[in-house]
């Protein structure tokens, strides 16, 4: 689909999520705000769960599980029916827009299991999205380079979901995620992982607290979901999002709700939206390179 240009939405009923960053790219884009409208790529039907959830870690103070309900599914979908308008959204086809609203972020971790760095010039804009692309590395202390995008607004609650197929390979965390800023009264921020998608049909679902700057007494911990699906994921685009409220948050793909959190207004922002894919995982082929995450649509919309 062609953007006809750029345009500024002003309702005076939303409540701000912008923070900082760019006043926005925003145009009119009920046609992309739900899932069956996306016309152009290979559009996968909605997937479904090989089984229940599984636990990676236990709750904490911050996070508690609690099942999904049929409410959690009306509240979604009252977002993804086109009634709603998003405050931004963009279908990363036009390089200029990419580069106002995102920073094309680097990197060369040489810690955990990471297999590639990341690299702006892995990151392009096309007619089916943005894809991060999987390269031999020229410049860093591994053998292949990925790519990673951040928002440069920062937003709060509200409901966030891309359009996403994931590199058909084993061994890339296809990741869609957010950081909030630090939290000054509680000395720690989050991170949102919205989806950690492995081939072919594996999705990490997770919260995770750090100390803030100079923070030297918390320790890192985590809470989160281990989603395996039916199909391979790497076939066709699929929606994956959350809806985060100041009390909790509840995640789905393809307009299902998979699981639910407890935050009790621990959690909040400003935070970010980033993209990213990294060889991190066992199974990493003799040569990922050709092997790509691509992002159809972003859609955000306020929480009303």
């Amino acid at each position: 689909m062609q953007k006809s240009g750029r345009l500024m939405l002003l309702i005076k009923s939303w409540d701000p999520v912008f923070v900082t960053g760019s006043a926005g790219i925003l145009f009119l884009a009920q046609c992309v705000a739900q899932s069956p409208s996306v016309s152009s790529g290979q559009r996968a039907g909605a997937t479904q769960l090989a089984g229940p959830v599984t636990w990676g870690s236990p709750d904490q103070r911050y996070g508690k599980r609690r099942p999904v309900t049929a409410a959690d599914r009306v509240g979604i979908e009252n977002y993804r029916s086109g009634r709603k308008t998003p405050i931004f959204a963009t279908n990363f086809s036009d390089p200029a827009e990419l580069h106002a609203d995102w920073n094309l972020v680097s990197d060369d971790n040489q810690w955990g299991d990471y297999q590639s760095c990341r690299r702006p010039g892995n990151v392009e804009t096309s007619s089916i999205g943005l894809r991060l692309k999987t390269l031999v590395a020229t410049d860093c202390h591994h053998k292949w380079s990925t790519g990673y995008i951040s928002s440069k607004a920062k937003y709060s609650y509200g409901f966030f979901e891309a359009t996403m197929k994931i590199a058909d390979i084993k061994g890339m965390n296809n990741a869609f995620w957010m950081t909030t800023e630090d939290h000054a009264e509680t000395g720690d921020h989050f991170e949102i992982d919205v989806s950690e998608v492995q081939y072919p049909n594996y999705d990490h679902i997770g919260l995770q607290q750090y100390p803030a700057k100079g923070n030297k007494t918390l320790k890192h911990t985590g809470m989160g979901w281990g989603a395996k699906f039916v199909d391979d994921l790497s076939t066709g685009f699929h929606d994956y999002g959350v809806l985060w409220t100041p009390t909790e948050m509840i995640f789905e793909i393809d307009g299902e709700p998979v699981a639910a959190v407890v935050t009790g207004n621990a959690v909040h922002g400003p935070t970010d939206i980033a993209f990213s894919s990294a060889l991190i995982y066992a199974g990493v082929p003799e040569h990922p390179d050709g092997h790509d995450m691509v992002v159809k649509t972003l859609r955000i919309f306020a929480l009303r």
